[in-house]
């Protein structure tokens, strides 16, 4: 039995389609209707910045610090505070939902091609640890490997 060979182009159009089925799926509909929805609720708006900054701010802090720490358990504190603000707003619970109902299909789509190729080909299955080569091949003097 003879494979067939597809050819780099064939899979780019069939990825495409891929693209244009996601696009006007239901899932990303909803996104974009309570994406509007979001759009026009001010309070909302300021209660996500205000989160995305909260948030930053307590993964900054756990890199540098114990879990423990004092500091780190107060910007996880301001966090849920925040985000216990968003539960109260029906818009921006039905945003959330419709943002993690696209993030599940794109991942979905990923887990499969993943699934398939793995037993193929080496496919690396996450952040790479560590940094890596620096300038030149020399390493760097962070103490990662």
């Amino acid at each position: 039995m003879v494979e067939a060979v597809v050819k780099k182009e064939t899979l780019l159009e069939k990825a495409d389609r891929i693209a244009d089925s996601i696009l006007r799926s239901e899932e990303l509909r909803r996104y974009w209707q309570a994406r509007t929805k979001m759009e026009g609720h001010k309070r909302a708006q300021e209660l996500f910045e205000e989160l995305k900054l909260k948030t930053n701010t307590s993964l900054i802090l756990q890199q540098r610090l114990e879990q423990d720490h004092p500091k780190v358990m107060l910007a996880e504190l301001e966090v849920q505070e925040v985000e216990q603000k968003l539960y109260e707003i029906p818009v921006a619970m039905q945003y959330k939902e419709a943002q993690a109902e696209v993030n599940e299909m794109l991942q979905g789509v990923m887990s499969v091609l993943l699934s398939r190729l793995t037993p193929e080909i080496p496919v690396e299955m996450g952040p790479r640890q560590g940094c890596g080569q620096g300038h030149g091949g020399a390493g760097c003097s962070c103490g990662k490997n």
